[in-house]
């Protein structure tokens, strides 16, 4: 091969070109010259315009370069021959870049142009739009579900508030951007709850979407506690128990006479926390439960209770019993009037004083004598009496005594010994007994007049008594003596 000198050229290579040698310039493989003025200029909070001198002609494409510290660059795009601007976007806001840039051809690279650096726009920072379209639904007894719209894009957060009568409202969650659900946990059965939704972000808050509400699914009440009671008398008792429930209706309370059978004698309003049951019966043992109910159920139960009403207290004890015999076969009994809230008279009868009494009769309390009747035999007859209510008996009265002696069977004495006679008001006395002897003067109705110890023969002064028929029984140890006399 031949160097040829041309005009002043060295032909440098020679190309083979259909058979023919062709002399070229060596000039026309020079790399480009390097690219001038690089200007960076930011336009938004993530974009920045880059703009330079081409100074070649020769370049094929250009190679631009950027880094994000000023030292590490990093090739962002191969541009085209004769391109002397490019925009870098999809960057961070508020950050700076840095930027060289360099033309390219078959001969290589040019040198880099010079460095510039731009920093992205801050971005301005506006109140976010309100979210919209919110939703409660209730899921449980304890639980709301939230749902909204959100309609911004530079909220950093949504805050979620709650009321429980709709006008006063308190934050019950902040929510991160972007998420558009809440769940309301932790709240009472069958109850209503508003609430309302805000976005945030740095400039502020939005405006709180439309209020709405929801209200929790009823569930059955919690059973009552603590249940006790006191027994106020002979027929009241008093509950008391422990409300622990928030959505019950009302109380119903059981009562039973065995702890078995229970039968509902009230229903109380909610919040009751107290009941009297009245009309009971005297010394009787009551069993007490109480459940809590509402439009769903009822509670459990709670315990069981057992209280015993007082006992009736039995009447007093019959004062002032006599036993007086006034006709033949008739013994006339009175007492005084019985106290103590009795409600009859048992009247007993026996031929020994401490056995084998059998009842004559029981007649109502108001009743202040009786008369035995019966057929009497020539014995000793002895009398009692007691007052009875519902809480049992009186202690007996004191025994009244009938001597067989005295005992009218309706003839006089066939030996004649015995002088019992009236003159005017004065009653003389001359019985035939040794030593004292008891004068006991009975009206006919059985009620005791007089009474008195005399020797024989004496001399009785009846003034002070009613005319009427009155019976004189005269007593010494077992042997009596009676007498039916007449006053005028």
């Amino acid at each position: 091969m031949k160097k040829i000198a041309l005009g002043g050229f060295v032909a440098a290579f020679l190309f083979m070109l259909t058979g023919v040698f062709v002399k070229v310039n060596a000039s026309a493989f020079a790399v480009p010259k390097a690219p001038a003025n690089l200007i960076a200029t930011p336009t938004s909070v993530s974009q920045i315009t880059l703009s330079w001198t081409d100074t070649s002609t020769d370049e094929v494409t250009f190679e631009l370069e950027s880094a994000g510290d000023g030292i590490k660059y990093t090739k962002i795009a191969d541009l085209k021959s004769n391109t002397v601007s490019y925009i870098h976007d999809t960057l961070k806001a508020s950050t700076k870049y840095w930027y060289r840039i360099r033309a390219k051809n078959v001969s290589g690279y040019s040198a880099y142009s010079n460095v510039a650096s731009a920093t992205t726009l801050t971005p301005v920072i506006t109140i976010p739009k309100a979210p919209s379209a919110l939703v409660a639904t209730p899921v449980s007894a304890s639980q709301i579900h939230l749902g909204w719209t959100d309609n911004a894009n530079d909220e950093t957060a949504f805050e979620v508030e709650s009321s429980v009568d709709g006008v006063r409202f308190e934050k019950i969650a902040e929510v991160a951007a972007n998420m558009v659900i809440y769940q309301h946990t932790g709240l009472k059965p069958a109850t209503k709850y508003w609430y309302r939704v805000l976005a945030k972000n740095s400039a502020g808050k939005s405006a709180y979407t439309s209020i709405v509400s929801a209200i929790t699914f009823q569930v059955a009440p919690a059973a009552p506690d603590s249940l006790a009671g006191i027994v106020v008398s002979q027929t009241q008792i008093n509950l008391s128990w422990v409300d622990l429930s928030g959505n019950e209706t009302g109380f119903q309370v059981e009562r039973s006479t065995n702890g078995t059978a229970f039968t509902k004698v009230a229903d109380l309003p909610a919040n009751a926390t107290s009941y009297q049951n009245t009309g009971l019966t005297a010394g009787t043992l009551y069993y007490y439960r109480v459940r809590a109910v509402n439009a769903i159920g009822a509670s459990p139960y709670s315990s069981v209770v057992s209280l015993r009403t007082l006992n009736i207290p039995v009447p007093d004890r019959p004062a002032d019993f006599s036993a007086v015999p006034l006709a033949p076969q008739i013994v006339q009994l009175r007492w005084a009037p019985v106290t103590g809230n009795a409600v009859s008279v048992s009247i007993e009868k026996a031929k020994a004083a401490d056995e084998n009494y059998v009842i004559l009769a029981t007649v109502p309390a108001t009743v202040l004598q009786f008369q035995d009747t019966a057929k009497l035999e020539k014995v000793d007859y002895f009398y009692r009496i007691k007052a009875v209510n519902a809480g049992g008996s009186s202690p007996y009265s004191l025994i009244a005594i009938v001597r067989a002696g005295s005992i009218i069977t309706g003839m006089e004495d066939p030996q004649a010994r015995n002088s019992i006679y009236t003159i005017g008001r004065t009653l003389f006395v001359n019985p035939r007994l040794a030593g004292k002897y008891t004068i006991s003067i009975y009206h006919i109705s059985g009620k005791k007049q007089k009474a008195l110890t005399a020797t024989r023969p004496a001399e009785i002064n009846l003034q002070g008594l009613a005319a009427g028929i009155y019976i004189v029984a005269i007593e010494a140890g077992k042997e009596v003596i009676s007498k039916r006399i007449a006053l005028y």
